[in-house]
């Protein structure tokens, strides 16, 4: 980011202002923009172009030479808005709005469409019965314990796992019938219309097997022993179940939840741990649940995201087959 820092700074902005401007940039999307700012500068530095103040045609070269790379659609939407980020201004309008990069852009779409990663994904059912297995609660092991709780939090919510790895047991409120988990970061929707700071796990009195709040309780009371003595890091709601019990990464999270749909029967060679998410959501749509409430309890601000990246088919059978064959 220094290089974006001193582009900001070559406009005239002071150096306060740069520092608050490069904070708009959470770390996920500065990893995720990063590769792309370099080869914007190095684009501009063998062309001798004014990295500032470009051209269209320069903006238009740079990501034909994105798209030549063989990527897909996705890494130059994600080129173009790490330009457009920049702050560029080109005839009067930011670079990724400006009328000829719209144009360019409808015919990368054409000529390399996204695919969705998932067509279809997997059945829920698999996952509960795996979920039901793991009772009563004071039977299992930490492991055990830890597993079901982490594979309950990802369902109920519907959370990305730096949601999870994000949840804090500090500021945290135990209520009859729900518990409040502080976010100890912003998580990736956030934004000044829609901050969530905390998550609400609500008690499900139907199948104790099921609930999440009763499974967080027993493992806040089973975590309680391992937290003393332990610094800041023993805020962290998950703690590793193996010796010395410290906090753990999101990629060990994401391990958890691997290895969950594992004992599920899940087939982990073709679902990513990430397929938890659009696999509650769309099981929340086939049970027609209002698309507001999954909206909200996702973050999504429109229908459309939900329809495009996170909407598939549940489940392998044809109703309509099944009726016809009867």
């Amino acid at each position: 980011m220094l290089a974006v820092r001193e582009q900001v700074r070559a406009q005239g902005v002071s150096a306060e202002g740069a520092d608050i401007i490069v904070a708009s940039w959470t770390a996920g999307t500065e990893k995720q923009y990063r590769p792309h700012f370099r080869r914007w500068s190095q684009f501009c530095s063998r062309w001798n172009i004014n990295s500032i103040n470009p051209n269209v045609s320069d903006i238009i070269n740079f990501l034909s030479d994105t798209f030549h790379r063989n990527v897909r659609y996705e890494s130059v939407i994600t080129a173009r808005n790490a330009i457009s980020s920049l702050g560029i201004v080109v005839d009067g309008c930011r670079a990724g709005n400006h009328s000829l990069v719209i144009r360019f852009m409808k015919g990368v779409f054409n000529l390399r469409p996204p695919l969705p990663r998932y067509a279809a994904t997997w059945d829920v059912q698999p996952v509960l019965r795996q979920l039901q297995s793991m009772h009563p609660l004071h039977t299992l092991s930490l492991k055990d314990l830890t597993l079901k709780l982490v594979m309950l939090m990802a369902l109920t919510q519907a959370v990305r796992l730096q949601t999870l790895h994000l949840l804090t047991i500090k500021g945290l409120c135990i209520e009859q019938d729900f518990i409040m988990v502080p976010l100890s970061g912003n998580i990736k929707q956030c934004r000044p219309q829609f901050n969530v700071h905390v998550i609400k796990f609500q008690a499900y009195l139907k199948d104790a097997s099921f609930c999440v709040y009763g499974t967080l309780r027993q493992y806040l009371a089973r975590t309680q022993e391992l937290r003393q003595g332990m610094e800041q890091e023993s805020y962290s709601l998950f703690l590793s179940f193996i010796k010395p019990h410290k906090a753990v990464t999101r990629d060990t999270i994401a391990r958890w939840l691997r290895k969950m749909l594992d004992r599920s029967g899940i087939g982990t060679t073709r679902f990513t741990v990430g397929s938890v998410r659009a696999t509650a959501a769309s099981k929340a749509k086939v049970m027609a649940v209002p698309i507001n409430c999954i909206m909200a309890k996702a973050g999504w601000t429109r229908a459309s995201n939900f329809a495009k990246f996170y909407d598939r088919h549940v489940g392998t059978t044809d109703p309509f087959q099944d009726a016809i064959l009867q």
